[in-house]
């Protein structure tokens, strides 16, 4: 009696957890096409870096531009800066957070590219 009670309770843990569980399924199920995800955008970077480093950046004059060769930016904001409203995009490795290079990007109202910044990651001591 005493196991079959048990084994009752067993099933209804279960069935109360199923969405979760399920969840936690579709994560694991989703994790390859994570991995290419990010092994995709951090190719991406790469060749943005490349453009930058060697001063190729002028090929690429607006958003779309810069977003069909080098895809969604990692973050963007509204700034202030030299007293005009800019749009700042923020490049970086996606998985890396304090010790990836980045790279700024500035554009006006418009959507024209009117800057950049390469940040170096910080020295590890």
């Amino acid at each position: 009696m005493l196991i079959m009670l048990l084994g009752s309770l067993q099933g209804c843990a279960k069935v109360a957890h199923l969405q979760e569980l399920l969840t936690l399924k579709a994560a694991s199920d989703n994790g390859e096409e994570q991995k290419q995800f990010v092994v995709a955008q951090d190719k991406r970077f790469e060749s943005l870096l490349e453009k930058v480093k060697n001063n190729q950046l002028g090929e690429y004059t607006n958003r779309k531009s810069i977003y069909r060769a080098f895809g969604e930016p990692i973050f963007v904001k509204e700034i202030q800066r030299d007293g005009q409203l800019q749009e700042q995009w923020l490049y970086r490795y996606a998985t890396k957070f304090f010790d990836s290079p980045k790279v700024y990007l500035y554009f006006d109202p418009a959507g024209k590219l009117i800057d950049w910044q390469y940040v170096e990651p910080p020295d590890k001591k």
